[in-house]
């Protein structure tokens, strides 16, 4: 690496055989191409692309291609670990595949000016030693100083959403998160309803933006959605692990009526759902109606739902794998295995108001982006 630069990794894994994970697939692919853009406009090299198949992405004289060998099972931190140390890559800038729909060239000039002074700077008022993130208890990005001595935790890390609280917790570094400009440090395109919700947003980059354009994703009521919450005196319900301040910032946005239950936030980062202990009060109203009762009881109270379904999949026992999950998002009833999630879903979609079903997502960083969407439309009626 040449003196006094910024590199970057961005890691992407592998892309499922279903129409549904081809489709997040190719997602991730159109908006990696994007980042790769905005990284180059900032000096930002060389990039290092890992993964299992690089096949699709175009050579680039700043682009370093690093194929995961083949067999053993993937380790995040020790991939990471590996890749900074045979490249010899500090400062860094570490991207998960998704993870920056839309990161503005502002923020990654941010990041680089932050990053720049922490390592190179003389007498500069920013710590030697700093981590920039998204999130501190989910990073979904990253950027360090002195990488080299972070290595023993990067190695630890089992997964990328634990790291910055890792980094924060057992080493000498300065986590600072980035959560000003939201919705851009906070989408992540991890279902197919995240893709539907970010191709409604106004700075949808051009190559993810086409990659949209899959009439599958019109399957998803996110416009149904939208002008009911953007219709003064309506009633949106959002259920799952939602998010406080994005629930606070879609309430600005509107002038309708929420009703909010948020339930198990962390289930996956504290390991709650590896052990089998998620538990859901909604769940519960669910097992009592049945399928088409709860949506019916639904109806009843709200003119619309977004709803993080892998909460009620998780107590239930029956949280699936990508292909059913992301079928259900797209309510292909036929095409999921598991009859539990089947039944909802098909319940889900002949429900009498429009139901959004996702992940984390779509209560967390989509209804920041579905404020920025609502907010411009009731402004451009004003």
């Amino acid at each position: 690496m040449q003196l006094q630069t910024i590199s970057a990794v961005i890691l992407i894994g592998a892309g499922g055989p279903t129409r549904p994970e081809q489709l997040v697939y190719a997602a991730k692919q159109a908006t990696m191409l994007d980042l790769l853009d905005v990284l180059e406009t900032h000096g930002i090299r060389p990039v290092v692309v890992a993964g299992p198949d690089l096949d699709w992405l175009p050579d680039m004289p700043t682009v370093i291609k690093d194929i995961d060998g083949a067999g053993g099972l993937f380790h995040f931190g020790r991939r990471l670990a590996g890749l900074i140390e045979q490249h010899d890559l500090s400062p860094l800038m570490y991207f998960g595949a998704g993870s920056t729909p839309l990161l503005t060239g502002d923020m990654i000039g941010l990041m680089h000016g932050m990053l720049y002074q922490s390592e190179h700077g003389q007498r500069s008022k920013i710590p030697t030693h700093i981590a920039l993130t998204n999130n501190l208890h989910s990073s979904d990005w990253i950027g360090l100083t002195h990488t080299h001595d972070a290595l023993p935790i990067i190695r630890r890390a089992d997964r990328d959403n634990s790291l910055a609280w890792m980094l924060q917790e057992n080493w000498d570094f300065d986590v600072r998160v980035l959560s000003g400009v939201r919705p851009a440090t906070s989408m992540d395109l991890d279902t197919p309803s995240d893709l539907a919700v970010v191709r409604h947003h106004p700075a949808c980059p051009p190559r993810l933006s086409e990659a949209l354009r899959d009439p599958l994703l019109d399957r998803v009521p996110v416009e149904p959605v939208i002008d009911i919450a953007a219709r003064d005196g309506s009633r949106l319900a959002l259920i799952g692990r939602v998010s406080p301040l994005a629930w606070q910032a879609l309430s600005k946005a509107t002038q309708c009526w929420m009703r909010v239950f948020s339930e198990e936030r962390g289930m996956v980062a504290s390991e709650r759902l590896a052990r089998g202990e998620v538990m859901s009060l909604v769940g519960t109203l669910y097992n009592a109606l049945g399928p088409e009762g709860f949506f019916a009881e639904l109806a009843r109270i709200a003119d619309a739902a977004i709803i993080d379904s892998r909460v009620l999949m998780a107590a239930s026992g029956h949280y699936a794998g990508d292909a059913d999950r992301f079928a259900s998002d797209l309510f292909l009833s036929d095409e999921i295995e598991d009859t539990w999630l089947r039944a909802f879903t098909t319940a889900a979609s002949r429900a009498s108001i429009p139901v959004l079903l996702g992940g984390h997502g779509v209560v967390a960083g989509g209804l920041y982006a579905l404020a920025d969407v609502i907010g411009a439309r009731r402004s451009g009626r004003r």
